[in-house]
């Protein structure tokens, strides 16, 4: 357990909730792509047959339902040729852009009727114009189709789930988080005249949704911010804090790199 965090008062598996909870996007397709609170090859063996699906960030209210199930596909695979691998651009595969590079799998497109559900538009597997991130490991799911891409989180249907409701502000702070922020803003000091950019710290980090557990008054909250890093090269950071009647017990980071600025 992290230094600074309290210590639940019941048996909910913190530990291990990087196994049952997951971040991602739905696409109008159906298709729901997915990543663990891990790291991409410690997802492989973790895909559960179901998911309980809870759309992130339905600022304009168009989805009727805030629990939607889907089933597991695949976990997706990249290709190599020579020393370049080669995968497919998701936002790009499932119709929500067609001004990116191709990545060397999949069809680059763009569908008219397809909205994203947020405003401004968060897409998990966004990335710069001529940046072409690797996917394997990342977990195929379907639901049911609509007109609309939005971020989720993907929930083992063995938790169940009470409420969903979105947020907005900053995500407040822990005091193991004010310690790690001091920690590497005095290692960026030590470098700044060889950076070429200014990194952002979790300080930065704005709340989207938080989903209340059915037992032992568990929350799970979402929030994210941008770092460019010391050399620009921009990253979207995910958070996810389990809380106790509103004291943290553990924080989870996926890290999502988009390419140089």
């Amino acid at each position: 357990m992290e230094p600074g965090l309290a210590k639940a008062d019941s048996q909910f598996d913190l530990q291990d909730l990087d196994k049952s909870v997951f971040i991602g996007q739905a696409y109008p397709s159906g298709n729901v792509y997915l990543e663990c609170f891990n790291r991409k090859v410690g997802c492989q063996s973790l895909w559960p047959k179901e998911l309980l699906i809870l759309p992130l960030g339905d600022t304009k209210s168009v989805l009727a339902k805030t629990q939607i199930k889907a089933s597991f596909v695949k976990i997706m695979k990249d290709e190599q040729e020579d020393d370049a691998t080669k995968s497919i651009y998701i936002p790009g595969a499932e119709g929500m852009n067609d001004g990116h590079e191709s990545c060397g799998l999949g069809e680059i497109k763009k569908v008219k009727p397809y909205k994203y559900i947020s405003d401004p538009p968060i897409d998990y597997f966004d990335a710069m114009s001529d940046h072409c991130e690797p996917n394997a490991g990342v977990g195929i799911y379907h639901a049911g189709s609509s007109e609309y891409s939005f971020l989720v989180l993907g929930i083992d249907s063995a938790i169940a789930v009470a409420n969903l409701k979105l947020l907005s502000g900053k995500r407040p702070l822990t005091a193991a988080d004010r310690q790690e922020i001091a920690k590497k803003k005095r290692e960026y000091k030590k470098m700044a005249a060889d950076c070429t950019g200014a990194p952002a710290y979790i300080d930065s980090a704005v709340q989207i949704a938080e989903v209340s557990l059915a037992e032992g008054d568990f929350q799970l909250r979402v929030s994210t911010y941008d770092n460019p890093g010391c050399g620009g090269h921009l990253s979207s950071i995910y958070i996810l804090d389990v809380l106790q009647r509103n004291v943290v017990l553990r924080r989870f980071d996926v890290y999502r790199y988009q390419g140089a600025l």
